[in-house]
Parts: C-alpha cells; sequence; structure tokens
C-alpha cells in the first residue's frame, strides 16, 4: 500500500487524521507514525508495561489492504492477551504476570 491508500483505509485526509482514527476506532488504541519510506504501526497496552509487535511497513511493499487488515487484527488480539495477562486475576487475586508466567505471544 502507498501512503494515499493507507490514509484512505482509514479514512483521513491527512496523517494526524489517520492517527486519531487509528486510535479512536481500534479496541486496542492502535498507533501509526507516518515515515519516509512507510509506516511503523503497533498498540502500547494500558495496565502493562508491554506492548504488541510492532510493525514496520515499507509503501508500496505489496501489502494489500486485507494483509493490513490482518495486521491490525493481529495488534487487536495480542493486546488483549497482554492486558487480560497483565489484569486478570485469578480466584487469589493473582494475575498471569504476577504469577511468572510467560508474556503472551500469538
Amino acid at each position: 500500500m502507498n501512503k494515499n491508500e493507507i490514509l484512505g483505509f482509514f479514512s483521513a485526509k491527512n496523517e494526524e487524521e489517520a492517527k486519531r482514527n487509528a486510535y479512536k476506532y481500534t479496541d486496542c488504541g492502535a498507533f501509526i507514525e507516518f515515515e519516509e519510506d512507510g509506516v511503523v504501526i503497533g498498540s502500547i497496552v494500558e495496565g502493562s508495561d508491554h506492548g504488541t509487535t510492532t510493525f514496520h511497513l515499507k509503501y508500496d511493499d505489496g501489502t494489500t489492504k486485507e494483509n493490513f487488515q490482518k495486521i491490525i487484527d493481529q495488534i487487536e488480539q495480542e493486546a488483549d492477551l497482554i492486558w487480560k495477562w497483565a489484569n486478570e486475576e485469578d480466584e487469589n487475586g493473582v494475575t498471569d504476570a504476577q504469577r511468572g508466567m510467560d508474556f503472551p505471544l500469538l
């Protein structure tokens, strides 16, 4: 995808609007940063000291809208797993993170 296609994906007229829409319209509050040769997309997971996988995508690298959506879906799933790992308590009030369980990966 090129820059204009990415802006269109987020129904945005410019980079700032795309950043706002990515954050606002994803459950995980994804971020997108525009660089000279592509974009960086991922999410910082509130309630934890961690973030999701960060994807560095080059413009016109052959990424389709469908693949881009799959990346966003993966970020959403990963953010959900990290949040649960860091915040959901068992019957003893202990989270998986506190128990020392491995960090969740997809």
